[in-house]
């Protein structure tokens, strides 16, 4: 094994959007083993990096679901980014069909200033059809979304449309089931955009030749690392495209069926330090291997 790429959150990070000190004294050993490691994430670039700082952990980063890649000195590799014609065309239909968005470059996250609002107003619908819906989730989903680094809030659709950037990612969140499916069948067939989906409530949308399993295989091959020699753990559809390019694939025990399915290996959950628990499994086969040998 030459190669690690691992997903951050529901992988590497707990339920608390934390790495273990498990976890990363795994990636940390893997390392001095001469074995290299990647983040993939849908994530900027800038949150990934900080992420990584906190752990002292220093890898490669593929953010924003596959639409750049860097290398742990930070230099950018690659990016696939959202052309602007379509960027006007979805942020012109997320206002319309009325979702709570972020927009992302590799360094910031561009959010609507009134988000909190929306969520409510999102949850109140989406609780007529299911009055089970956690009280606490919209909280909880704010949390979340303002603990992320590099936001910046805009006041209308201008103010996105208006920058000279590059944008390589746009998330739809909602809390309406039906609402949220409808969003992501309506992608689902918009053919000049990938859509992926990366937690119950959102979709994700990049460049169609943008993927965390295009992004793995560049990066690879960057390294020049087969992909057979190539790991790759998560937990979600949109580490999908990288558990069919990697010659090992890993599921967390935290993931669905589905993913679980079609992964080579099933770890344990992210609240159990799935990653480290199948790096030393890795590490005690490669040293019974060399001991053999």
């Amino acid at each position: 094994m030459k190669l690690i790429a691992t997903d951050l959150d529901g992988t590497l990070l707990n339920s608390n959007h934390e790495v273990s000190k498990e976890n990363a004294e795994a990636l940390r050993l893997a390392q001095k083993k001469g074995i290299e490691i990647a983040i993939a994430t849908g994530r900027t670039h800038s949150d990934a990096i900080h992420i990584c700082k906190k752990a002292n952990i220093n890898a490669h980063i593929i953010s924003n679901n596959g639409a750049m890649v860097f290398s742990k000195e930070g230099k950018k590799l690659k990016s696939y980014t959202i052309d602007k014609e379509y960027l006007k065309y979805v942020l012109n239909w997320l206002y319309e069909n009325e979702y709570v968005f972020q927009i992302c470059t590799d360094k910031n996250l561009f959010l609507p200033y009134d988000i909190k609002a929306l969520l409510e107003k999102d949850f109140e619908k989406a609780k007529i059809n299911n009055p089970s819906i956690p009280t606490n989730l919209v909280n909880y989903m704010i949390n979340f979304i303002f603990s992320q680094e590099g936001i910046k809030l805009i006041k209308c659709k201008e103010d996105i449309l208006n920058l000279d950037l590059d944008f390589c990612s746009i998330t739809a969140i909602s809390i309406d089931k039906e609402k949220l499916n409808y969003g992501r069948q309506y992608y689902k067939e918009f053919k000049e955009l990938s859509m992926v989906i990366s937690h119950e409530y959102n979709f994700e949308l990049t460049n169609n030749n943008a993927s965390k399993g295009n992004s793995l295989e560049y990066l690879a091959d960057y390294l020049g690392i087969s992909l057979k020699d190539v790991t790759a753990m998560g937990d979600s559809y949109n580490d999908v495209s990288m558990f069919q390019k990697a010659g090992t694939s890993v599921a967390m025990g935290n993931a669905e069926d589905d993913i679980k399915n079609i992964c080579s290996h099933v770890s344990m959950s992210n609240d159990l330090n799935g990653v480290a628990y199948f790096i030393h499994k890795l590490m005690n086969k490669l040293k019974l291997k060399s001991t053999l040998a």
